[in-house]
């Protein structure tokens, strides 16, 4: 049942990305901010700082499939750049588990790079002509504190679960571990 639960945390989270954030985005209401959730990448990189960088780029490769299948005309670019950066953010596996305000920051900047490597793949194949001003005003610094709030609300009861979930798996593999040497005993 645990084995779910990841799965169904991000999917979840990216439901609500899709619908509940776009009931409350502030452009329906006249604003020239966009708002753009990454509430699910956001989950996939602590993933990646605590069950390591493997597990958290095959989330990230689902996750980015989504995204392009479901908001993008343009397959690969959210499959390529989540993927890449989660891996990236990954090396820091045992480093920034500790301390919560370096996962913090972590989270952070991995948001960052995603939504400027986005923008740059798709200023680079002409896909959006918006301005660097515009992006970082409009965009970038709006969805920017929506994902902090996100993280600062959600952190801590996340790496709860994780630090949960990585314990019962190092159990599960010692209990391995003395069952097959126990055979070899025999």
């Amino acid at each position: 049942m645990l084995r779910f639960l990841l799965p169904s945390i991000i999917f979840i989270l990216f439901i609500i990305e899709g619908t509940v954030m776009q009931v409350i985005a502030p452009d329906r209401f006249g604003s020239e901010f966009i708002i753009i959730p990454r509430f699910a990448f956001v989950v996939v990189i602590v993933i990646a700082i605590f069950l390591g960088r493997t597990t958290g780029t095959i989330y990230a490769l689902f996750l980015g499939l989504f995204q392009d299948i479901i908001y993008t005309h343009v397959l690969g670019v959210y499959i390529f750049s989540m993927a890449l950066i989660t891996y990236l953010l990954g090396f820091s596996y045992k480093i920034f588990q500790k301390n919560l305000s370096l996962l913090f920051i972590t989270t952070i900047v991995g948001t960052i790079l995603l939504e400027y490597l986005v923008y740059g793949i798709y200023s680079m194949v002409n896909i959006t002509n918006l301005l660097h001003e515009n992006f970082f005003y409009e965009r970038l610094l709006p969805s920017l504190l929506v994902n902090s709030v996100f993280l600062i609300i959600f952190a801590y009861p996340l790496r709860k679960l994780l630090v949960f979930l990585q314990n019962k798996d190092d159990i599960e593999e010692k209990i391995n571990k003395r069952k097959k040497d126990f055979r070899w005993q025999r």
